[in-house]
């Protein structure tokens, strides 16, 4: 019996996530504003999301099991350390240029959620706004991985 605990446990951290999916933790978000359904996305991690909406802009939400947030390139932008809820976190304004924000919440130091904006019109601000929504929405259903 043990030995299957151990087995158990060891999946278990492959991936912190386990059955939470992206899509479940953007829809409450971005529905309520009038964004299009979200669909699966994989271009961060397999466990992604994205939606539109029309005239206004896009957002994703990742949750990636296997880098945290020191792994995160900033692009074009300046990583901001900061905390949403308990949890450290870093604000990325611009990093996709312009009108563009990703937020990433630290689930353990090689586990990470990232929530990114990017506006048609608008400030990183702007951007930085929604992403931060997003991500606070989100993270009380985070796993607590530490």
């Amino acid at each position: 019996m043990p030995q299957a605990t151990a087995i158990k446990s060891s999946t278990q951290s492959a991936d912190v996530f386990g059955e939470l999916q992206a899509c479940d933790l953007l829809e409450p978000t971005t529905t309520a504003k009038g964004f299009d359904p979200p669909a699966k996305e994989t271009y961060e991690s397999d466990n992604g999301c994205g939606t539109r909406k029309y005239g206004f802009g896009s957002v994703t939400l990742y949750l990636v099991p296997e880098a945290g947030i020191e792994q995160l390139s900033a692009g074009q932008g300046t990583k901001i350390p900061t905390k949403v809820g308990e949890r450290d976190a870093v604000e990325i304004p611009g990093d996709a240029g312009k009108q563009a924000c990703t937020v990433a919440i630290a689930v353990t130091p090689n586990a990470r959620m990232t929530a990114s904006t990017g506006l048609n019109k608008g400030t990183n601000e702007e951007a930085c706004a929604l992403s931060r929504e997003m991500a606070t929405a989100a993270e009380p259903k985070l796993p607590r991985g530490n």
